[in-house]
């Protein structure tokens, strides 16, 4: 599989975990009972940008 398709892939899932949490953050009205959620986009999106950056070095 290619660097870049990986890279989309994990920003599509990072983007779509954020969207899922402030989703059921609205439904549910409970912000702290979906932060599991925002957590596993924002590591999602931590090693995009990791494998970003290492990959213009």
């Amino acid at each position: 599989m290619s660097q870049k398709l990986v890279n989309t892939i994990l920003l599509s899932l990072a983007f779509v975990a954020m969207v899922v949490g402030v989703h059921r953050s609205i439904q549910e009205s409970d912000i702290a009972g979906n932060y599991w959620i925002y957590m596993i986009g924002f590591m999602l999106y931590i090693v995009y940008h990791y494998r970003k950056k290492k990959q213009t070095e």
